[in-house]
């Protein structure tokens, strides 16, 4: 046995208490982190679990960093949890979050959720609306109840419950998740683009199936357009951050493609050219920021896979395991981080303290309970 290491790796149970009590411990470090320097804050309700609502609080640089943020700029500042959020309760826990550090930010990114902006307000913070739930919802507001986009759904819809099981299965459109149906538009329409261009190849039986595509030629190529132009934007501002300079380039992008379309795709192609105009007069001269919360949606998908499948166990202390996610995507911390220190600072009780103070009361261990007594 070499001097000094364990002699049997240890268990899963074990990894996985040192895991939050380094999170933990991660948590109470990021304040001295933070201090006297230039952050950004970014919140969203973006779990329920059970009958719990997760509101995390990150911190990314506020200066964007020539590139999309990515795990490793990511700092939790807080982890909050409530059976419901409204605007007052959001304000007072981005506020509980930004008093720990002692900084406040420069300014805060959230999606448009109305109570998200009525918390930034409350708050006194400059708010910046993500790039991507912001075009969604210009799309949705024109093409969501649109005669056209509805019919054309519904033909699909139908097309592939009458036909799930059968043959021409495999040629079926891609999933959608109903309620954000206008975030996931590209493979969908990328689909019904490849269909229509391939329709001429398709066996008698499958053109039979899919014969409603050639009707829908010119809203397809439609879709198509906007679609591009949605990327475009999406792909400028992530890539090279929110600034006047990306900002005119979208403009002038916007008027030589979708202003240039009919009335729906200008109907949209006002709001974006709208939305530019607000967010560059929050702007300072030769600022460059982040406007893009798609980092919450990968971090908490990595998470996805760590929670417990019964939700009734709603928000545990495993929650802790986000912050050491996020810390071990940089390669400096996987060699120099202290974790001897931290599993020798933060004790098990300072864990479920921690839960006490932060989370609701586990629904398991209450059916338990009251079953027990009962």
């Amino acid at each position: 046995m070499t001097v000094g290491l364990i002699d049997s790796i240890p268990s899963y149970n074990t990894i996985d208490i040192w895991t939050r009590k380094c999170g933990l411990g991660e948590l109470k470090r990021t304040p001295e982190d933070l201090y006297d320097t230039d952050y950004a804050a970014i919140i969203d309700e973006c779990m329920m679990i059970g009958s719990e609502k997760l509101l995390p609080v990150l911190a990314v640089p506020a200066k964007h960093q020539g590139r999309p943020v990515q795990p490793k700029d990511v700092k939790f500042i807080g982890i909050h949890v409530k059976p419901s959020w409204n605007a007052e309760t959001v304000s007072k826990a981005l506020n509980a979050s930004i008093e720990s550090i002692g900084t406040n930010p420069k300014y805060v990114i959230t999606d448009n959720d109305c109570k998200m902006n009525k918390a930034v307000r409350l708050a006194g913070h400059v708010w910046h609306r993500d790039i991507s739930h912001t075009l969604a919802m210009f799309m949705e507001r024109v093409y969501g109840k649109d005669a056209d986009f509805v019919n054309f759904n519904k033909e699909i819809v139908n097309s592939k419950q009458q036909n799930c099981m059968k043959g021409t299965a495999y040629l079926q459109s891609p999933s959608q998740r109903t309620k954000a149906r206008f975030m996931n538009l590209n493979e969908w329409v990328r689909w019904a683009d490849c269909m229509q261009l391939n329709f001429h190849r398709l066996t008698p039986c499958e053109q039979s199936v899919f014969s409603f595509i050639p009707k829908y030629a010119s809203f397809i190529e439609e879709l198509k357009e906007m679609t591009e132009s949605i990327r475009f934007i999406e792909t400028e501002m992530k890539r090279h951050g929110l600034c006047k300079d990306v900002v005119m380039t979208c403009k002038q992008y916007v008027y030589k493609t979708i202003m240039q379309g009919n009335d729906r795709m200008r109907q949209v192609g006002k709001q974006i050219l709208d939305y530019l105009a607000q967010e560059e007069r929050s702007l300072k001269e030769h600022e460059v920021v982040n406007n893009s919360s798609d980092i919450i949606e990968s971090v908490f998908g990595k998470f996805k896979y760590v929670q417990s499948p019964n939700k009734l166990n709603g928000v545990t202390t495993i929650i802790l395991h986000l912050p050491m996610i996020t810390v071990f995507t940089r390669e400096d911390a996987c060699r120099n981080y202290p974790i001897r220190k931290l599993l020798c600072d933060i004790t098990v009780n300072e864990v479920a303290l921690w839960k006490k103070d932060n989370l609701q009361e586990n629904l398991v261990a209450k059916r338990i309970k009251t079953l027990k007594t009962a």
